[in-house]
């Protein structure tokens, strides 16, 4: 599987003849345009909520389609939404790191019940162990079978995560403590704008709310990271928490829906690895860069792909 990882930057040299390593300082983040896009998430979060109640609630028909097809929509912005945290655990929301934190917490955080501090020390956790069964991030472990579909649209599998806090064990006594209250307090939050809705007689549009937070964001963060990391030649049978699966990272077309899907720079995953801490708003530039580049040129080329051809190689492997 083609990776950029064992390339070191001073080896990507521009025909212009500066190294990657000397071009990347001047690779800082577009902060704007981050909060640009995180203000677009919520804006079409809120439109979906807001589309919802003004819909025939009252018959049974309609109501499911509202909880089933708004809950898909909602679903799907708040994964675009949650992408953002990665951002800010690479310290790229703001040049104050404090800020950068504070911000992250409220504006991202408490949606979605993850403190910032916790979050980058297990994330960084993944970068240094993808691929072994110590890596923290293991939603790749799953194969797209049947029964993975059936966890996924039932919440077991969301359970299953939340019951296995796969990386608590690196977090400090203050981390996990902060991370409780995180949790709690996206637990009020989440249960308060479900009740609100019910108090205002929008039912379906409580359910549509359950729905996304609940079955369809967990599902479309977990097969946005499957489809980013899993191997055509994993084995389904094979239990990865016990060996080897090997590091694999892709980069995805820079189509509208590769965007949105891979949000925040997941899309370009493969770079983002080889670089981490460089923001996703400068992602298009490096690809630019080493499409240019001799040592890179090829691998880069060989590794685009799509979500949706990805996809149909993994459910058929």
């Amino acid at each position: 599987m083609n990776n950029l990882e064992h390339i070191p930057y001073s080896a990507v040299r521009h025909p212009s003849a500066v190294t990657y390593a000397e071009w990347r300082k001047g690779l800082q983040p577009y902060y704007g345009r981050a909060w640009r896009d995180i203000a677009l998430g919520y804006f079409f979060l809120i439109a979906l909520l807001a589309a919802s109640a003004f819909l025939p609630q009252q018959h049974l028909l309609p109501a499911i389609a509202i909880a089933l097809g708004g809950g898909l929509a909602a679903g799907f912005v708040l994964a675009f939404l949650a992408s953002f945290l990665h951002e800010a655990g690479h310290f790229n929301l703001h040049p104050d790191k404090k800020t950068n934190d504070r911000l992250a917490d409220i504006f991202l955080g408490l949606l979605f019940g993850v403190s910032i501090r916790a979050y980058r020390k297990i994330h960084w956790q993944h970068h240094l162990q993808l691929g072994t069964p110590d890596d923290t991030e293991t939603s790749y472990f799953n194969a797209l079978t049947p029964q993975f579909f059936v966890e996924s649209f039932t919440g077991i599998h969301l359970l299953k995560v939340i019951l296995k806090k796969s990386g608590n064990q690196l977090l400090t006594p203050g981390m996990k403590k902060r991370s409780g209250r995180m949790l709690l307090a996206c637990a009020l939050l989440n249960f308060g704008i479900t009740a609100g809705l019910i108090a205002s007689g929008l039912w379906a549009t409580a359910a549509m709310w359950v729905m996304a937070v609940v079955i369809f964001f967990p599902f479309f963060a977990t097969v946005r990271q499957l489809l980013e990391h899993r191997s055509e030649l994993a084995e389904r049978s094979a239990d990865y928490t016990r060996q080897e699966h090997g590091r694999v990272t892709r980069i995805f077309a820079s189509g509208l829906f590769s965007r949105l899907f891979g949000s925040a720079g997941f899309n370009k995953h493969m770079i983002h690895h080889w670089d981490p801490n460089i923001s996703y708003t400068r992602l298009d530039e490096i690809e630019g860069f080493l499409l240019e580049c001799d040592a890179t040129r090829e691998l880069v080329k060989d590794s685009h792909t799509t979500y949706f051809k990805t996809l149909r190689k993994l459910l058929r492997s």
